[in-house]
């Protein structure tokens, strides 16, 4: 008796021995202070990438395209030529241009020397006052011939230039909408007609394809956003 005594004592000791020690190897957890973290989410999706900025590039000229030396996919630069419309008709009307300009001059420079004789004839009094004021009206109408000629022949000079569609950005070709040989219009005839598109594709925004919700998950979702109220812990999936 007294031998079992001592058996069942030992039996509890070595379990109190046991239980000590599990307790000893149980996790401590580090006492940290409050603080304002950031959590990382990540999610993934299908989707597609846009440019953020997409121009549409048209000509100042109406005409043919006779050259184009772009393909779509091709990075081009700032200023890069684009295309080019038929310059015939721009050339025709800077040479009419340059000739009206040179006209407007010639008769400016006989308008100021005819000026000089009636003033030193009126001085003499040789010529009544009508006439003298004729010729400084004459003069004055040579010399706004003029400016109207230098007018002109600037905007004759930039339709010309119009001619080469150039790129406004350095960038890539996105889309071509004319090839060539087509017949273009300008902006100022109803809109104009769109070249190329192209965009800088440096900077790009990605735009997910999100799977439209069954009325079930949206009602799922609401009684979610209850418990959430309620429990003041977060739903389980997002609201619709």
């Amino acid at each position: 008796m007294k031998r079992l005594f001592r058996a069942g004592r030992v039996a509890i000791l070595v379990s109190g021995a046991t239980a000590c020690q599990k307790a000893q190897t149980a996790p401590l957890y580090e006492a940290v202070p409050v603080a304002r973290r950031d959590i990382v989410v990540t999610a993934s999706a299908a989707g597609v990438v846009q440019p953020i900025l997409t121009f549409s590039v048209k000509s100042k000229a109406w005409g043919e395209i006779i050259e184009m030396p772009v393909q779509t996919g091709d990075e081009v630069r700032k200023g890069q030529l684009l295309a080019r419309i038929d310059p015939r008709i721009p050339q025709q009307n800077l040479a009419q241009a340059q000739a009206a300009l040179d006209k407007a001059r010639a008769q400016l420079e006989t308008a100021t020397a005819q000026l000089k004789r009636s003033e030193a004839l009126y001085r003499s009094q040789s010529i009544s006052e009508t006439e003298y004021e004729s010729s400084n009206l004459a003069h004055a109408t040579a010399s706004a011939a003029v400016v109207n000629a230098e007018a002109g022949l600037q905007t004759a000079r930039d339709a010309m230039e119009d001619t080469q569609v150039r790129a406004p950005i350095t960038g890539s070709i996105l889309e071509l909408d004319a090839v060539l040989r087509t017949v273009i219009s300008s902006p100022t005839l109803g809109g104009g007609t769109v070249i190329l598109k192209m965009a800088n594709l440096d900077t790009v925004r990605i735009r997910p394809w999100w799977r439209k919700r069954t009325s079930a998950e949206c009602s799922r979702a609401s009684r979610s956003r209850s418990l959430w109220m309620r429990s003041r812990t977060a739903p389980s999936t997002a609201p619709c």
